[in-house]
């Protein structure tokens, strides 16, 4: 009972509109228009029938409307946001630009005194010096 009255709703609420078989070699093309398109030809096997189609209701394609719109502001924020953080790590590796060419000048600095003659201390506090340099280098990604 309840399958006959879901059937007739739908047979109520459908529209029929004619569609048309159109062959390409393997494939089959189904269409409501009254030509084949280029490259298929006519299908005179079945010749044409009827296709049922229920549309959307106006609540639905407000819906789907209005998600489309959030979609679109998320994706414009999210590029905002993408532009910022580009532009940010672009003014980073400007700024580090400068402080490497500093610290590789101190590194080779510090090498060169260490190639001296210097106490035992003095060589200690030398490598302590190249090793913080370094670091700092390798922190700042240079």
């Amino acid at each position: 009972m309840l399958r006959l009255m879901i059937v007739t709703a739908l047979a109520v609420c459908a529209t029929n509109a004619q569609a048309v078989k159109c062959e390409s070699g393997k494939k089959t093309l189904y269409t409501d228009a009254q030509t084949c398109p280029a490259g298929y030809s006519f299908s005179t096997k079945y010749g044409t029938g009827t296709v049922s189609s229920i549309g959307k209701s106006e609540r639905v394609r407000q819906q789907e409307n209005e998600f489309l719109r959030r979609r679109e502001a998320e994706n414009s924020q999210y590029q905002t946001q993408a532009a910022q953080t580009q532009a940010q790590a672009a003014q980073q590796i400007a700024n580090n630009a400068g402080l490497c060419t500093s610290l590789s000048d101190q590194a080779r600095s510090l090498e060169s005194a260490m190639r001296q003659p210097n106490s035992a201390q003095t060589l200690d506090y030398l490598k302590q010096q190249h090793r913080t340099v370094r670091d700092q280098m390798y922190r700042n990604k240079c």
